[in-house]
Parts: C-alpha cells; structure tokens; sequence
C-alpha cells in the first residue's frame, strides 16, 4: 500500500496508513466529522484514535421549475470525500489482502483463548469447594 494512493490521508497527518483499523462518520449541523481508529497495542485499554472536521458546502438550489422559490441545502466537501474514498480502498485492500483463511484461524485463536480463560475460571472454581 503505497503512500501516493492515500495523498489526502497523508495530508491529514496519518502517517502509517496500515494502522488504521476502522473509521466512522456523522454529521453534526454544518460539519461532517470523521473519526479514524487504530490499532490497540497489547495492554492499552482506550483505542488510538483521530477526529477530523470538514465544514459542508452550504448551496442554494431550486425548489419548484416554475416558480422562483429557492431552498438552502448543503453537502459534504470535496476534501472529505476524497479522504472517505481513499478509507474505503483502504478497507476493501485490507479485507482482500487477509483472506478467509485468515480471518478464520483469528477467530479460531480468539475461541481458544476463551476456552483456556473459561475452564481455569472453571477449574479456580473447583478447587475453591
């Protein structure tokens, strides 16, 4: 994954994109906020994360053909939409990149860590009657 596909997330300070986890959007009145997350590194309790906020373009548009009533609407920024759209092929690379077969053995992994974590709590129990 190279840097000049993800320009405009290189301008909003990310640094290394293959940190990225996952990211969310809202719109909060005149502004769009997107919030990137990051990997947690083992041991951290809070995800790293960043928030950033574009101001909508606000645009008067026509309401009715004949008549001459006109309406304020707004829409999101270019600027946003190019970092939202360099996201998402971010997201679709890393999902092709990890593959089934890989998504599987982590859930695998996760389910035996349950597993062990349970049956000593189990065992704990045992031992304390």
């Amino acid at each position: 994954m190279t840097v000049e596909k993800f320009k405009t997330l290189a301008e909003m300070g990310i640094e290394d994109i293959s940190e990225i986890e996952k990211f969310s959007t809202r719109q909060e009145g005149d502004m769009d906020i997107l919030k990137i997350y990051f990997h947690r590194d083992p041991g951290e309790w809070f995800a790293k994360s960043k928030k950033f906020k574009f101001k909508r373009q606000v645009k008067t548009v026509r309401v009715n053909e004949g008549k001459v009533s006109y309406r304020e609407t707004s829409e999101s920024s270019p600027y946003f939409l190019r970092a939202l759209t360099e996201l998402e092929k971010l997201a679709d690379e890393m999902h092709t990149a990890k593959g089934r077969k890989e998504i599987l053995l982590d859930e695998i992994d996760h389910l035996e860590k349950v597993m062990e974590r349970k049956i000593a709590d189990i065992r704990r129990q045992i031992e304390e009657l």
